[in-house]
């Protein structure tokens, strides 16, 4: 049976499925471990310790100090770069054109459908 699917995947060249059925031949059932070490060492005995090891893990990963100060410096670099356009009523309006509806207001909380760039005259 498995020779069989083997063979029919060679004819019709879906070698891709068939290197995959002759290694998992080759290698047979291999059972995969979850284990996992709080920072003590001691071993996670169930899906509960595990999550709680992970969160552990992540939260000292993602919430250090050294993080926080580097975030809040590329941000203040950010910030302070200055940029000199000079936009027009025609700009600002061709913008609005291109504004696409049905979609969530911006920072402003005006949505799309509330101008009508048609009525606006200057």
């Amino acid at each position: 049976m498995l020779i069989e699917s083997i063979e029919e995947d060679q004819k019709h060249n879906n070698r891709r499925k068939m290197y995959q059925t002759v290694n998992q031949f080759m290698k047979g059932y291999q059972h995969k471990f979850s284990i996992i070490r709080n920072e003590k060492g001691e071993l996670a005995k169930n899906t509960k310790e595990k999550a709680e090891i992970w969160k552990e893990y992540f939260d000292n990963l993602l919430n250090k100090e050294e993080q926080r100060e580097l975030i809040k410096k590329e941000n203040k670099e950010i910030s302070e770069v200055e940029v000199e356009v000079e936009l027009t009523i025609e700009d600002v309006k061709k913008a609005i054109r291109n504004l696409k509806n049905n979609k969530a207001a911006g920072t402003d909380g005006i949505q799309l459908e509330l101008i009508n760039i048609k009525e606006i005259n200057y």
